[in-house]
């Protein structure tokens, strides 16, 4: 009964295997228009400074990085393009500054206005 089990056990972990070995896919938050600097192909500098490796699939640049998303422990790799990253940093600017209006602070008796 145990010799039967053995090339299950194999086969499971051999696929397992192959499963988490693959490179996994780049992620899309939001379509965004293509920059003429991404059309192109050129690299932007600034965005490798800022630490993004780059990696080009499909003939378009994505600017990768890993992430540790709340909830998880294990990194996650997000491949955006110069385009996405830049919708994404205004998202971000947009709702930190809507977070900063009067109108969302603390109003309330255990507030140490």
């Amino acid at each position: 009964m145990l010799s039967d089990i053995k090339p299950i056990a194999l086969f499971v972990f051999a696929t397992l295997g192959a499963a988490c070995s693959s490179a996994p896919a780049p992620q899309t938050l939001a379509a965004a228009p293509t920059t003429p600097a991404a059309v192109a192909g050129v690299v932007d500098p600034n965005l490798v400074k800022a630490g993004y490796s780059v990696m080009k699939r499909h003939g378009e640049i994505f600017y990768c990085r890993n992430e540790v998303i709340t909830g998880q422990r294990i990194g996650t790799r997000i491949c955006l393009t110069a385009a996405q990253l830049q919708v994404e940093k205004q998202n971000v600017t947009k709702a930190r500054d809507l977070l900063n209006q009067p109108a969302y602070r603390c109003l309330g008796a255990s507030c140490n206005n």
